[in-house]
């Protein structure tokens, strides 16, 4: 009887034992959740479109500038005159003599119309008089040798009015080949004004007046209504950068003032890194992958002032939602 009674106790103590951690306080050490990775970055400040070099052409590439018309920070819009080259003047004179051939070409064809016209009613007569010798010949009332004369005269007009026509074909050949010549001469002339591609900003005047532009080009623009951060995200770090991502961006110049912006576009493409913080320790050689981020409309216009500037920019951590899509992959 004795056995039969420690037999429950018995089992509450091996139940007890078997489950102890609920029970009983456990000093080992639990696994913690990973805390959230900020991801940060250097950046600077651009358009989003990109920024366009704006050169001479090909053609003219030994030109040298005669005269900057706009200034850096000014927008400009679309055709507008950015510069003249010094080779303006000659290439004008150029196309004025084409001109001047032209209306000389033109005069003379105008006269050989005016030849033409004459001839036709010469020949027109002509041959009304040779019709007429014919009938009288024929009716016996006029002599042979007046026949033979009017119809040599017909003949005759005839011949010089296909002269005259033949003429006119050579004039207008040449009148042709002036239009066509003064066309080329207006296109030379017109690369020597250098307008603007699209509406936008000048960020940077990189030639001046008397320089001779070279692989840099004449001035750089961009579209300063959309104005943004090109940050760039070490390629190890990409796995915690997705589209829409918030941010905030802020600059060593301007200490306590920062800005909220978001992942608008990760490019695809690993490149060299070209935004360093200038410390000896920099790896320079480091590939990174460019991030485009958009900043809010208040934000736009005060960028525009102060492109190229580098910024920091930090990444918030990705939430649940965010983490479920699927990384970029250059």
């Amino acid at each position: 009887m004795a056995h039969r009674a420690a037999l429950p106790a018995l089992i509450v103590l091996v139940g007890s034992l078997s489950g102890g951690c609920q029970l009983l306080p456990s000093n080992a050490p639990r696994a913690e959740a990973p805390l959230p990775r900020r991801v940060s970055a250097l950046g600077r400040i651009e358009p989003l479109g990109g920024i366009s070099k704006v050169s001479v052409p090909s053609s003219l590439s030994n030109d040298r500038v005669r005269e900057i018309l706009v200034s850096e920070g000014q927008r400009v819009e679309p055709g507008q005159p950015l510069a003249i080259l010094e080779s303006f003047d000659s290439l004008k004179a150029t196309a004025q003599k084409s001109q001047a051939s032209i209306a000389v070409a033109e005069r003379k064809l105008r006269s050989q119309e005016a030849v033409i016209r004459r001839y036709r009613a010469e020949l027109t007569q002509a041959k009304a008089e040779a019709r007429r010798a014919k009938e009288l010949f024929d009716a016996g009332a006029t002599s042979a040798n007046r026949y033979e004369a009017k119809q040599a005269e017909a003949e005759s007009s005839a011949a010089k009015l296909q002269e005259a026509l033949a003429d006119r074909e050579t004039l207008q050949a040449e009148l042709i080949e002036s239009r066509a010549a003064l066309a080329k001469d207006q296109a030379e002339l017109a690369k020597t004004t250098i307008r603007a591609p699209y509406g936008g900003t000048i960020f940077k005047l990189v030639a001046h007046a008397g320089d001779k532009v070279g692989e840099g080009g004449l001035l750089e623009m961009g579209d300063s209504s959309r104005m943004g951060v090109i940050a760039e995200i070490y390629q190890s770090d990409l796995p915690e950068i997705r589209p829409n991502q918030a941010v905030t961006i802020s600059a060593d110049g301007f200490p306590g003032h920062s800005v909220r912006g978001r992942v608008s576009a990760i490019s695809r493409q690993v490149s060299r890194q070209s935004v360093t913080s200038g410390e000896s320790g920099d790896n320079v050689d480091r590939r990174v992958v460019e991030v485009k981020i958009a900043l809010p409309p208040e934000a736009i216009a005060k960028a525009s002032r102060v492109n190229y500037l580098q910024v920091n920019v930090v990444f918030d951590p990705l939430s649940p939602e965010q983490r479920q899509q699927r990384p970029s992959q250059p």
